[in-house]
């Protein structure tokens, strides 16, 4: 018996010191690899092919100094390799034809759409990107307000890549909720919902010449896999307060005395939305329970008093209010139904939905909302009101 519990013994050991090595034969080395960074997919209108826009790390280089050296090259940290065709699958792997390296895409930071292919319809390159083991599923997923190479191309001040700057832009979006953060599981998950409209933040080139750089801001709005319209900074906002999205941000309301304005940072927030079904009325209301402090003022009036910070708690409940309403104002316009009202209704009433779930593009327009708003100050900074230096 105690022999066969040192064989136990022994062979455990060993199965344990043989893990180190399972999946080896997969690996690949570093430098064997063209590690994908950032990719970008356009339409060429003269041709109707797909083009493909690699972005790829470079270890090797520092960035250079100079700006906007668009495809990168020897002194850049990045390397911008391009290739077109008919078939998205084709043209990736085509990208090895221009490269002596493997083209390795598990450490990719974003897809972004061009506009022309976002209008097109996005479903059939997004089933390569979900097929494919290597994709990662929270990679992050855009809209360019033109071209995607022409994002790509810029060469950032602080990031060593313009693709890892947007993706931290877009990581950065929970500091002013003015953007959409949305990544491959998210937005594959609203393609293929019958009722929920897909939705994706969008990046755009700004300035000219050196002086060129990327912003993230505002919300692409799809209708089934197509580009249809898209929401401003207000109007994103008012739909992340319904999908409960804000982090923080900065509302700005008229000063109580109407001499100036006063800044508040929504410091945290919470909101739940609850479908009410009464014969033909349909109706959400809207509970949002926000919490701020005062920022900044311009106005000289002392905001420590309670009815000044009773009246700013007001203010601050209907500036939300009305973006929520902008932002439904708009869905309503596109006809889509970016706020997932429809899979609320169909998670509470069932029954109801079956009839209405056939039909939910004629009904979603004709749906009304009720606000329950509540909004607290909390701090007011470490003076009450604004110092003045009197004239002697």
């Amino acid at each position: 018996m105690r022999k066969n519990n040192y064989l136990a013994i022994n062979i455990g050991i060993c199965l344990f010191l043989l893990l180190p090595t399972i999946g080896c034969w997969s690996r690949y080395e570093l430098n064997t690899l063209a590690v994908v960074i950032g990719m970008g997919l356009d339409k060429i209108e003269e041709t109707g092919k797909i083009q493909v826009t690699a972005q790829i790390f470079n270890p090797g280089e520092k960035k250079s100094t100079a700006k906007n050296k668009g495809d990168g090259g020897s002194s850049q940290s990045f390397w911008n390799l391009k290739n077109s065709g008919d078939n998205l699958l084709e043209v990736i792997q085509g990208l090895s034809h221009k490269s002596n390296r493997k083209i390795y895409l598990a450490d990719n930071q974003v897809i972004i759409f061009s506009n022309a292919i976002a209008k097109e319809g996005v479903q059939k390159y997004i089933d390569f990107f979900a097929r494919n083991n290597e994709t990662r599923m929270n990679v992050w997923v855009l809209v360019a307000k033109n071209q995607a190479s022409q994002v790509l191309a810029v060469s950032p001040e602080l990031e060593s890549t313009s693709a890892v700057q947007i993706a931290q832009l877009v990581d950065a979006q929970s500091a002013t909720s003015e953007a959409s953060r949305v990544n491959l599981e998210k937005f594959i998950s609203r393609l293929m919902s019958k009722t929920d409209a897909a939705i994706a933040p969008i990046v755009e080139v700004t300035g000219e010449g050196d002086d060129k750089s990327l912003s993230v801001s505002g919300t692409a709005v799809f209708k089934k896999d197509k580009l249809v319209g898209q929401l401003n900074r207000t109007e994103t906002r008012g739909l992340l307060w319904v999908l409960d999205e804000i982090k923080n941000g900065v509302i700005v309301v008229d000063s109580p005395s109407g001499d100036g304005k006063v800044s508040l940072l929504i410091t945290r927030s919470k909101s739940k939305i609850t479908p009410l079904i009464m014969d033909e009325d349909i109706r959400f209301k809207i509970g949002i329970k926000e919490e701020g402090n005062i920022g900044y003022q311009s106005s000289q009036e002392n905001l420590i008093k309670p009815p000044i910070i009773e009246e700013l708690e007001k203010e601050q409940a209907a500036v939300i209010e009305s973006e929520v309403i902008a932002a439904l104002e708009k869905a309503k316009k596109l006809n889509v139904d970016i706020f997932c009202f429809g899979d609320l209704i169909h998670q509470q009433y069932p029954d109801e939905w079956l009839a209405l779930k056939d039909r939910w593009d004629e009904v979603f327009p004709t749906i009304n909302l009720e606000f329950a708003i509540q909004a607290k100050l909390r701090r007011t900074g470490r003076i009450g009101s604004l110092a003045v230096l009197e004239k002697e």
